[in-house]
């Protein structure tokens, strides 16, 4: 999502204090404090719009980190993933990783994926209902090193710290291609890309790139 900011032009003090001496000259009497009962009202009612506003964003946040959603042949998918820096002992931890090591970090929680839908990567299918049949899949993610390149695991522990990884809860795991980005990103970013007929997982960290095709196998 690609976040707009205006730039409000400044206005020269001196021009401020031009432009506000003809109305304090003309001024005999004290303000009308009726007359600016709505306007603080409104201010009033502004600003308790936007510390609610601020408390929701705080509170999504705070459970779920920062999504990563699309909707794949009418079943919806999301990812939660916590802020993870590249400027940080985790990141270093993450490069180092030797084959056949699985990532793992200490400043945040275990990367989230809720899943209505089967999802098959190039055959490997994640199953829909691991945790029961009527209830999304649900999953914890986490990069692994092999022999010859980079896979994805599927943890069936989805709501852990990033550290509180068990490995005897693992079940899937499918092959992520790795590239070198073309700009490394400050921090680690997971998103959807719609590729008909399904979507690719792409994860980027520092100048790691991994992608991964898959889509709805039922």
């Amino acid at each position: 999502m690609k976040t707009t900011t205006t730039q409000i032009p400044l206005v020269p003090l001196a021009s401020l204090l031009l432009m506000a001496a003809p109305i304090a000259a003309q001024e005999t009497s004290p303000p009308n404090r009726a007359d600016s009962a709505p306007a603080a009202a409104q201010t009033a009612d502004s600003d308790a719009e936007a510390r609610a506003a601020a408390r929701r964003e705080q509170f999504r946040r705070l459970r779920y980190g920062n999504l990563a959603e699309i909707e794949l042949a009418g079943k919806q998918l999301r990812i939660s993933y916590p802020d993870l820096l590249t400027d940080s002992d985790d990141y270093g931890a993450f490069e180092a990783l030797a084959a056949g090591e699985v990532a793992s970090w200490t400043s945040g929680r275990a990367v989230k994926l809720l899943s209505h839908a089967s999802l098959s990567f190039d055959g490997i299918v994640v199953p829909y209902g691991n945790v029961s049949p009527d209830y999304p899949g649900v999953y914890s993610l986490w990069p692994k090193r092999t022999a010859d390149g980079w896979s994805l695991v599927f943890n069936g522990d989805a709501d852990i710290w990033g550290s509180q990884r068990d490995a005897t809860a693992d079940g899937v795991e499918v092959p992520l291609e790795h590239s070198t980005a073309d700009q490394p990103s400050e921090k680690l970013v997971i998103e959807f890309l719609e590729v008909e007929p399904g979507a690719v997982l792409r994860i980027a960290w520092g100048e790691h790139q991994f992608l991964a095709a898959f889509e709805a196998a039922d």
